[in-house]
């Protein structure tokens, strides 16, 4: 927990320095491009936490896989880091970054989950629902589970609706379960 908390003032340094700058956008394309990289590559996730490698062999590689793909701001920031030890941070420091910026730009990131693909018409209802309790930018995340049967799994920053079929036989066989029914005779 220590660790997700220094990244965040990292994460919140960077943003600030950026939009004293004016880089905010540049800054977020390259917070997208790092989490992108570190998604891609396991062995640069390694690299950056490895104590045995030393600080100037990683920024070496990093400078080598990232050149001419993020700024000259990112790019000196994460030199920064690296200098203060603080490379195993890099990636936390990027995922509360985005995070960050999200909070800054007053953009919602909403996830459905469905049994089959949504279709348009549920899509802008769904969107048009989301916008009546959060007035700004939506970014809609669609995921399919065949497992919830039917019906949707909406979460929306820390909250969730489940409104799916699987959870509502769940509670209906809970109930069932919880009284003891006798039938008349």
């Amino acid at each position: 927990m220590a660790a997700a908390r220094v990244a965040g003032r990292y994460a919140k340094a960077l943003l600030s320095l950026a939009k004293e700058r004016n880089e905010l956008d540049a800054v977020g394309r390259d917070l997208n491009t790092l989490q992108a990289l570190f998604e891609d590559s396991r062995d640069l996730v390694t690299l950056l936490q490895s104590p045995i490698i030393k600080a100037d062999k990683k920024q070496s590689i990093l400078d080598a896989v990232l050149r001419g793909h993020i700024g000259e701001l990112t790019a000196s920031y994460l030199q920064i880091l690296l200098k203060k030890g603080r490379e195993g941070l890099v990636r936390d420091m990027v995922r509360e970054g985005q995070t960050q910026l999200r909070i800054l730009r007053n953009i919602q990131s909403v996830t459905v989950t469905t049994a089959v693909a949504l279709t348009d018409e549920l899509r802008s209802n769904i969107l048009a629902q989301v916008s009546k309790v959060h007035q700004g930018e939506v970014d809609l995340t669609e995921k399919i589970n065949p497992d919830i049967l039917g019906g949707y799994i909406l979460q929306l920053g820390d909250q969730m609706i489940d409104a799916s079929v699987k959870s509502q036989i769940q509670a209906l066989g809970r109930e069932l379960t919880e009284h003891d029914y006798e039938p008349e005779f």
